[in-house]
């Protein structure tokens, strides 16, 4: 058996046939290049051609050890005239192709057209395995970048569930592949005020996971602002709206968000908030009533002289706000927008502002068990009794 790897190995083969074989393969000018192998398995390292030598059944056994699932190494056989193995039993036991030794040199044609139509199918299928494990390598570095982006994502979130000032603020993120376009942040600025928001950049993904980096640094740095007195801006959620649409246009990256944005004051029990194209609206119930709460706003990021509207309510004693990305109306089963709105409303209506029982009602309704079409945010912010 030659050393070098070669596109056709000849198995099984007499010595005696060697010069027609030789023969016949001098007529191929696709550049392939054979060997002569003497052992039952010979074995090419990438694809390639065995052209085998079969005198009688006994040497079928050989067919066991040179077959491939993957198609990359066709066996063509070549019968003994004076054998009993038949074309059709040859073929059933794995053959690509089959000739008689004895007619060899009159088939030239086609057994040379056979070869080369199997060497470029094999070549090709070689090629796409190495394209498919490219790309499975690429994507499991995607992954691992967006693992890694996850976890820097992860840092900059808020704690689940936290009380500042008898107010409790809570919120669940589902992401619908590993980081999210969804985020939600709890900002205490003194004694008496809190700035709590939930976001919705648009898509979902690293990209808009690299937005929400962003809107982190923003808002963080209105706080810093406010604490050194160089601006008072966080104490507004209209003007701290303003402060991000700003920063968006200018930076031109190509994406938006919608949010919500409430500041609420612990000393006169009230919260003011702003709205930027946020879809739905957060219910808010006490216990004399529920409803929707009502604004409206442009989204974040898209004109540079957006309008977004801000609102002020009164806090009951004992009040609860559930706020939502768009993604919960996308597992709720109902056909229209406003049906799935009116199905939270109800809900909320009858139960309280938990947020496990709120989040275990939305997932149960859905269709989707391993991938969610959206960013899924539920964030709930409600009154702690003494």
């Amino acid at each position: 058996m030659t050393t070098h790897l070669s596109d056709i190995q000849l198995v099984g083969f007499k010595e005696a046939d060697f010069p027609l074989i030789k023969s016949v393969l001098a007529d191929m000018n696709s550049g392939a290049h054979y060997s002569i192998s003497t052992v039952n398995t010979p074995h090419f390292k990438h694809f390639g051609i065995y052209v085998l030598f079969i005198s009688g059944e006994a040497d079928l056994e050989q067919l066991a050890d040179l077959l491939s699932d993957d198609g990359r190494f066709p066996i063509v056989l070549v019968l003994s005239s004076s054998g009993n193995v038949s074309v059709i039993k040859a073929l059933r036991v794995g053959a690509d192709d089959v000739f008689y030794l004895d007619s060899l040199q009159s088939e030239c044609e086609e057994f040379i057209s056979s070869l080369q139509a199997k060497l470029t199918r094999c070549r090709l299928l070689y090629e796409r395995l190495i394209y498919r494990e490219g790309l499975e390598a690429s994507l499991e570095e995607l992954k691992d970048d967006q693992y890694a982006a996850f976890q820097v994502q992860s840092r900059l979130l808020p704690a689940q569930k936290q009380v500042i000032q008898n107010t409790e603020y809570q919120y669940s993120i589902t992401p619908s592949l590993i980081v999210s376009g969804d985020f939600v942040d709890v900002l205490p600025i003194n004694n008496e005020l809190t700035l709590f928001y939930l976001a919705d950049v648009s898509g979902h993904g690293a990209s808009s996971a690299l937005v929400t980096v962003l809107l982190k640094n923003i808002t963080s740095r209105l706080l810093r602002n406010f604490k050194r007195d160089s601006s008072y801006d966080i104490l507004s959620p209209l003007k701290t709206l303003n402060r991000i649409n700003s920063e968006l246009c200018t930076l031109a990256l190509d994406k938006h968000l919608t949010i919500f944005a409430g500041l609420i004051n612990n000393s006169e029990s009230t919260l003011t908030y702003a709205v930027g194209g946020h879809h739905p609206m957060p219910v808010y119930k006490s216990l004399n009533s529920t409803y929707v709460l009502e604004g409206r706003g442009m989204p974040v990021g898209l004109f540079p002289d957006a309008v977004f509207s801000q609102n002020r309510i009164e806090l009951d004693a004992d009040f609860s706000l559930s706020v939502f990305s768009d993604g919960v109306l996308e597992l709720l089963p109902q056909s229209s927008i406003l049906e799935k709105e009116q199905n939270l409303l109800t809900w909320l209506e009858s139960n309280g502002a938990d947020l496990d029982a709120l989040k275990s009602h939305i997932f149960d309704s859905s269709e989707h068990l391993e991938q969610y079409p959206d960013d899924i945010t539920i964030m709930t912010v409600s009154r702690v009794l003494p």
